[in-house]
């Protein structure tokens, strides 16, 4: 009897095992994977709100190479007036004028590096609020289409796309059809 009963458990696991790879490929035809890359770049770029970012960030940076440029205007006077008067002046005030200088190049150096740190924080609170804007977007085209996976399309990371998974002007698309919709504040 315990013969039999090996047996009875050698065939058991030798039709289930077979079941197994009979059923696994049945399991795993589920539904096929769909993804779509999208480039968010592009997207941003075209949307009304990516836009007006681009318009906020070109009239800063006008603004403060504006003011850049008086500041060096006035560093190179200084510099101007240090150079006409280097013979003619006391010593006390070419010393004066040298420490203006210095002064007027610190400036300019501080006002840059501040300026550049307020026009990231700019982008950074621009893009953040086209994200937010975004995100439903993207939710709704994945729900709709079916899309189990949504990629940016990034060089190097994405290599190679057929244009049917490129769902860039459909996002731009529904992107520009939410902002029609949206009550204007």
């Amino acid at each position: 009897m315990t013969r039999k009963l090996i047996h009875l458990t050698v065939r058991t696991a030798a039709v289930i095992l077979l079941l197994s790879f009979v059923l696994s490929p049945l399991a795993a035809q589920e539904a096929p994977l769909k993804v779509a890359v999208v480039d968010v770049e592009i997207v941003v770029a075209e949307s009304p709100q990516g836009k007006a970012l681009q318009t906020r960030l070109e009239e800063f940076q006008t603004q403060v190479q504006g003011e850049l440029q008086r500041m060096q205007n006035d560093a190179q006077a200084i510099q101007q007036r240090i150079t006409d008067g280097s013979n003619s002046l006391s010593e006390d005030r070419l010393s004066e004028l040298n420490k203006e200088l210095e002064d007027a190049t610190s400036a300019i150096r501080r006002y840059r590096d501040d300026k550049q740190r307020e026009g990231t924080k700019i982008q950074e609170e621009g893009l953040m609020a086209i994200e937010q804007v975004l995100q439903p977007v993207f939710a709704q085209v994945r729900d709709e289409m079916g899309f189990d996976l949504i990629i940016n399309r990034v060089p190097g990371v994405v290599l190679m796309i057929s244009e049917r998974v490129d769902v860039t002007p459909l996002m731009i698309q529904r992107l520009n059809e939410a902002n029609a919709a949206a009550p204007t504040p």
